[in-house]
């Protein structure tokens, strides 16, 4: 009983006198894990009660210890812990006087062996593992003569008192991460999955006018006026992928920063982010774009906040997967070039500068608060200024040709016409023309669209769509010869799956005769 006696009382005097935090205890309350912090270097104390005959069952067990070390490295905010293994027993192995931890100094772990026989404290001490931890209290011995009872009872008391340590630091870690609900979480995920079936009974989400008319981000009506764009592009999604692994991230992160921070901070930054990320998108891409992949991004934000604050609940909790997460994706939007990373930059920033300025819940209010919202009321103005002035973000020939090319398909010939004829005031493009010779085809003059199609040829040679029309309108008017050499160019630059999706036995058939 004496064991146990000292082996709680150090506990105890660790964690309630000096502050150091539980960080994990075995079922059964014979390991316990501790964290300490001793100015910039960071310890991990094991303390394990235990009983072995022989230093090799030492050993053993410190193997195994080092898996749990290394385990708990990952969930601590610090570069290189150090790691004291404590071991509190009643009889010391009959081996002691074998080194333990061969070799393990250099990988900043120590191994401490206390034990008393009811006597006389053998091999380590206390003491000593004060002094390793740089903690300048004297320790005050276990007082002699106690009964087996008494030992019990002091046992019991200390561990007792430990334990209810131990769960109002759980409690108070469980208030700070269940502070509200996920009710509007729930509610945005309801209002983009309805949008993305509306969108989808209109016309389509993945077709630019449809999503442009349902509020898309895009440049230039917004510089017309169409401001409110900047968040009704946040609730469309360009198909079902888009929609499903965003609503799967709203759901996850939306749900946590809810928790963490309630419901009417989380409203306030989820918008801010998704401001924010319109915002980026709109001064830097000139792109047609939608998603809640800005606000998304802004919840990460709020997390890499909360971080800040609880570094070492957050560490504990979920820091190592967020940051690996939000890696993953920052990575994923540089490497991939249809990805919107302005946007999703854009939304980590707002989301980070909204969670700052409205800080966590049960946190008194400071100047530095007031100062971070006038940052952030900046940061929103010069980004939309300098979108205004960008001038490249808001010409895009592609762009265009693909607003035009969705005219034609409706058969609003004459909108089409239109966009084709601005973008090719400004450049030659080989698109414009084709899909311009598409018009005039559209409208019977076949005689018209060749010099289009031929000048599309001569701007982009590997043009195989063109070849094709071109050899179309050559059969059409007569000049065989022509159209035998431009579908020669057609089976030369065209893939396998353009040739099925075309009727190209037709048109072998047809040459044949001629």
């Amino acid at each position: 009983m004496i064991a146990n006696h000292l082996f709680w009382k150090m506990i105890y005097h660790l964690t309630i006198t000096h502050g150091l935090r539980i960080i994990d205890m075995s079922p059964d309350k014979k390991q316990v894990w501790l964290e300490y912090s001793n100015g910039k270097q960071k310890h991990v104390v094991r303390f394990a009660r235990v009983e072995y005959d022989w230093v090799s069952k030492v050993k053993d067990d410190e193997e195994q210890a080092q898996f749990m070390f290394q385990r708990i490295k990952r969930l601590l905010p610090a570069r290189n812990p150090t790691f004291y293994n404590v071991y509190v027993s009643t009889y010391p192995p009959v081996d002691l006087n074998e080194r333990l931890s061969d070799g393990n100094e250099e990988k900043n772990v120590r191994t401490f062996f206390i034990a008393d026989d009811g006597a006389r404290m053998v091999a380590d001490h206390p003491v000593d593992v004060y002094d390793a931890l740089g903690i300048d209290e004297a320790w005050e011995a276990i007082p002699e003569h106690l009964s087996e009872e008494e030992h019990r009872e002091y046992a019991s008391r200390y561990r007792g008192i430990v334990l209810n340590k131990q769960k109002e630091w759980e409690n108070k870690a469980k208030t700070i991460l269940m502070h509200g609900k996920p009710r509007f979480t729930y509610v945005l995920l309801g209002a983009i999955i309805l949008m993305y079936f509306l969108v989808e009974q209109r016309g389509g989400s993945t077709n630019l006018l449809t999503l442009i008319e349902f509020g898309a981000k895009y440049n230039p009506a917004i510089e017309q006026g169409e401001w409110w764009r900047f968040f009704s592009a946040m609730f469309l999604h360009i198909g079902f992928l888009h929609l499903f692994m965003n609503s799967l991230a709203l759901f996850y992160l939306g749900s946590a920063v809810e928790r963490m921070y309630g419901t009417i901070r989380f409203i306030v930054i989820y918008f801010v982010a998704g401001l924010f990320g319109s915002l980026a998108s709109f001064a830097f891409n000139e792109q047609v774009s939608a998603g809640a992949s800005g606000a998304i991004f802004g919840c990460f934000g709020a997390l890499l906040y909360f971080g800040l604050i609880h570094r070492q609940l957050f560490f504990r909790t979920m820091g190592f997967n967020v940051l690996m997460i939000l890696g993953i994706n920052l990575v994923f939007g540089f490497v991939v070039p249809a990805v919107d990373n302005g946007a999703h930059i854009g939304g980590l920033v707002g989301g980070f500068l909204a969670s700052a300025f409205l800080h966590l819940p049960k946190q008194k209010m400071k100047w530095r608060q007031a100062g971070v919202f006038l940052a952030t009321s900046g940061m929103t103005m010069l980004l939309f200024g300098y979108g205004m002035v960008n001038d490249n973000k808001v010409s895009s020939p592609l762009l265009d040709v693909q607003i035009a090319q969705s005219y034609l398909e409706n058969g609003e010939l004459e909108r089409a016409e239109q966009v084709l004829e601005n973008v090719l005031a400004e450049e030659e493009n080989a698109h414009a023309y084709f899909l311009k010779g598409n018009i005039l085809v559209e409208r019977g003059k076949e005689e018209e669209a060749i010099p289009l199609y031929e000048k599309a040829i001569q701007l982009d040679d590997s043009f195989a769509e063109v070849y094709y029309n071109l050899t179309i309108v050559y059969i059409e008017t007569n000049r065989y010869e022509e159209a035998k050499e431009a579908f020669e160019q057609f089976k030369t630059t065209s893939s396998p799956h353009l040739r099925q999706e075309l009727e190209v036995e037709k048109i072998e058939e047809i040459l044949k005769e001629r």
